[in-house]
């Protein structure tokens, strides 16, 4: 009856998780062409610092959450925002970022911006996991001392 129990409580406490994809930008259908790509409009904007060839340095002040292989595109302001690039995070220190570029439309320049997208937290920090936590352990601890 115990392991039963535990068994029960374990499964309810993991009831409120639930497993996510890793994150892809929705394409868009176009009547004249392919699906594209859509950027989302909370992405970071960061100014450009300076280009390479291949790399695109970029500060990040207080972006805590910009890191090591995020994906970001380069956009043309006065374009209205037409894709320029697509570039993934190299390196990153205290102040700046460094960008890689992995697909290009045409040159990046330092009159560019650079959009970046946050990635989405892991499934330990949502509200609905630790709900499922309690009400598992509420029920798992009602069930123990209904047995005892």
């Amino acid at each position: 009856m115990r392991r039963s129990c535990a068994l029960l409580t374990i499964s309810l406490a993991f009831a409120g998780c639930s497993v996510r994809m890793p994150w892809a930008p929705p394409l868009v259908t176009s009547p004249s062409g392919p699906a594209l790509p859509r950027i989302p409009r909370d992405a970071a904007r960061f100014e450009i610092d300076s280009v390479t060839d291949s790399t695109a340095t970029f500060r990040v002040r207080e972006a805590r959450w910009v890191r090591k292989g995020l994906q970001s595109y380069v956009v043309d302001p006065q374009q209205r925002d037409a894709l320029v690039a697509r570039l993934r995070v190299i390196h990153r220190d205290s102040a700046t970022a460094t960008a890689l570029v992995t697909g290009q439309v045409t040159r990046v320049k330092p009159e560019h911006f650079l959009l970046v997208v946050r990635p989405e937290e892991g499934w330990w920090h949502e509200r609905r996991f630790w709900m499922g936590t309690l009400v598992g352990a509420i029920i798992g601890a009602g069930s123990v001392a209904a047995a005892r």
